[in-house]
């Protein structure tokens, strides 16, 4: 059994449990951006392999409360990394902090690379190289006010980076904020519709959900691969077992955006990614309802523009209003989850299209604190 956590986008940490549970089949434990489990060793390529709501999972060694530096130095010197590193390994030491500290993150990752090859001397009697640029494994020290996380990376790059876009939008919602935009409506293969689509990011997101495609058929690298515990019978068998369970079938998702240049690019992306047999792409104007009378949707989840860039908030106000009495004059009784950071002007729009917000929760969306709405349209 081995003792992992995954991290997780800040105020979405229960939908992830949710994911990881329905996974492995553990109830995790929530924190604030993160999640934590104990399972075996073949919990690490499942999670990994299908995961769509994390960023990353950890093998956690330790975690403890700390007074400073020292305490830093001995709990990471007192951690066992025998079973994780090999004595010809090279390592490299990445720390995050989060709180008022009277050193810095560069000060964490020194004082814990010092600990790490102490520890190594006295458990193994060799000294531990230090590669910062290309590691052959990656030490996490976590630092959230007088908390310290200790764990290996088994992932990494964030799991977000499916490797399947060619088309890059300007403003790409994150894959796996996506994907938990689409959970949190409970999305099971139902007609969906995305109304301001750009480079077809929800769409694809939940095609892939929908016929169940591990995000390993597109990236292909992975740090668990070094690691002394890696077992490759036990993740050939899990990859199969995944592989097998996709489905070729055809589901109504409908990806629809007034830009040319977006659509042409969304299919390039859906082809990609193996899903452009099951998306349709529409380029119409979203704040027409002649728009949407050929479809059928009964999910709507999309990302809308925020208006923060061109600095015209009133005008962004005026268009989440006509957006929403579009889809209520087309769609009744249905969900819409939409995600935005100009809260105010949406929740200005809500209350003038009469239609109501069923919950809200924050989330930071690329540097910008946003909300996740569920509208019931």
């Amino acid at each position: 059994m081995y003792k992992y956590f995954a991290t997780t986008i800040p105020g979405v940490e229960d939908i992830s449990a949710r994911e990881l549970e329905k996974i492995v089949g553990v109830k995790p434990e929530i924190d604030v951006n993160k999640v934590f489990l104990e399972t075996d060793l073949e919990a690490m390529y499942k999670i990994n392999f299908m995961s769509r709501t994390i960023n990353k999972l950890y093998i956690l060694l330790a975690i403890e409360e700390f007074k400073d530096l020292n305490d830093i130095y001995r709990i990471v010197k007192n951690t066992d990394f025998r079973e994780l590193i090999r004595p010809d390994m090279k390592f490299a030491v990445r720390a995050e902090r989060i709180g008022e500290h009277n050193f810095t993150s560069i000060d964490i990752a020194r004082v814990a690379g010092q600990a790490i090859i102490d520890s190594y001397i006295d458990s193994m009697k060799t000294r531990l190289k230090v590669d910062l640029e290309n590691p052959d494994i990656e030490i996490n020290v976590l630092i959230r006010f007088n908390e310290i996380l200790i764990g290996v990376n088994t992932s990494g790059e964030s799991l977000h980076k499916r490797r399947y876009r060619v088309y890059n939008h300007p403003a790409a919602l994150k894959t796996n904020l996506a994907a938990l935009m689409i959970f949190l409506g409970d999305y099971t293969g139902e007609p969906l519709l995305d109304p301001l689509c750009g480079g077809g990011t929800i769409p694809i997101e939940a095609a892939h959900i929908a016929r169940k495609y591990p995000i390993s058929i597109f990236r292909r690298e992975y740090y668990f691969r070094r690691l002394p515990l890696h077992n490759e019978s036990i993740e050939k068998n899990v990859e199969e077992k995944l592989i097998s369970s996709i489905n070729k079938e055809i589901y109504e998702i409908y990806c629809v955006d007034i830009s040319r240049e977006h659509i042409q690019g969304a299919l390039l992306n859906a082809k990609n990614a193996l899903v452009d047999d099951t998306i349709k792409f529409f380029n119409r104007d979203s704040t027409r309802r002649e728009s949407f009378e050929d479809i059928e949707a009964k999910l709507i989840v999309t990302n809308p523009p925020y208006g923060m860039r061109s600095h015209n908030l009133k005008k962004i106000e005026g268009f989440y209003e006509t957006f929403l009495k579009t889809l209520k004059e087309v769609y009744q009784n249905i969900k819409l989850v939409l995600i935005t950071a100009s809260t105010q002007q949406f929740e200005n729009a809500v209350e003038k299209a009469d239609v109501k917000i069923i919950h809200s929760r924050k989330v930071m969306h690329g540097g910008l604190t946003a909300k996740i709405y569920m509208i019931k349209i």
